[in-house]
């Protein structure tokens, strides 16, 4: 008896024929990979917001959010204040702390070793309105620096200590730079071409789906997503001037937290493998995050 040949040249050609309209099938769709786009002006910074969610009169400024406080405490509206007025509830919070131990740090240290408290500063000791500029290119590093990113690398020059980005010494003296630019508004360098390369992987990662989920950024906090809408009890918020806010104290982890391990956070409640602070991926989103909060104003302190 004759057995019939399953792998005959036409049951190959027709295999690879279906392969190949499965395939084109698959690269044509995009939402399989990305979840639908929604453009992000890199020039209009913060202001962005007005074709995103539409709040960023609500939350602007101070003014706007002492015009708009009657919203406080209201569960269907509250989420218009972008969580921008709990900045301005309790001014001495546990993450207050933070800065007065990183002021004692960089004075201990400075003592010792006085160049650490100017790589900081990029050659000055006054931090005031540093820790607006970041994140940026640093020419003789050749590559883009996060504010966390500068504290390690200045560690491990001067110190000759490694204080890895997510770390809390490391994010206790970010936050302390980040107080030092209080009330002035984050200005990214879009003319930096390294700036906007990064900011462009950074978009990229913003809609691109992961985890068991398939869930993406967008996700959650795009105008054709969950933007707007509850999730799990709390109403979702728009991306934009996030990155002005952080580092944060978040009450719900009882620690001082930094924008890349928010994103951590994400990942794991996408159920997606989270990553270290520092990694290139989370990076890239800072870039992009904080390119979206040009022109918010930073608080003295942050909480959420």
């Amino acid at each position: 008896m004759k057995t019939k040949n399953m792998y005959s040249p036409a049951r190959l050609l027709a295999g690879l024929s279906m392969a190949a309209a499965l395939g084109m099938a698959v690269a044509a769709d995009e939402s399989l990979e990305y979840f639908p786009r929604t453009p992000i002006d890199p020039a209009k910074g913060v202001e962005g917001d007005m074709e995103w969610s539409g709040t960023l009169p609500f939350w602007r400024d101070d003014q706007a959010l002492a015009a708009n406080a009657k919203l406080i405490g209201d569960h269907h509206e509250e989420w218009k204040l972008n969580m921008k007025f709990i900045d301005h509830q309790d001014d001495m919070h546990p993450g207050t702390l933070d800065i007065d131990i990183a002021e004692k740090l960089l004075k201990d240290w400075g003592k010792k070793h006085p160049k650490f408290l100017t790589c900081l500063g990029e050659g000055k000791t006054d931090y005031t309105g540093l820790a607006a500029t970041y994140p940026k290119y640093d020419a003789n590093l050749g590559k883009v620096m996060t504010l966390e990113g500068r504290v390690q690398q200045c560690a491990q020059d001067e110190l000759f200590i490694n204080l890895p980005q997510g770390s809390l010494t490391n994010i206790r003296i970010t936050y302390y730079l980040k107080s030092k630019s209080a009330g002035m508004p984050v200005k990214v360098d879009i003319s930096s071409k390294p700036i906007m390369e990064a900011f462009k992987r950074g978009e990229d990662l913003f809609f691109k789906r992961a985890g068991q989920f398939g869930f993406s950024c967008a996700s959650c906090h795009a105008p054709n997503g969950l933007l707007g809408k509850k999730l799990r009890g709390q109403t979702l918020t728009t991306p934009f001037g996030d990155y002005a806010s952080y580092p944060a104290y978040l009450s719900g982890r009882g620690e001082l937290t930094s924008l890349q391990q928010r994103f951590r956070i994400c990942h794991v409640q996408m159920r997606t493998a989270p990553l270290r602070p520092g990694d290139p991926v989370y990076q890239d989103l800072e870039v992009l995050y904080a390119v979206m909060s040009n022109g918010a104003p930073i608080p003295g302190t942050s909480m959420r």
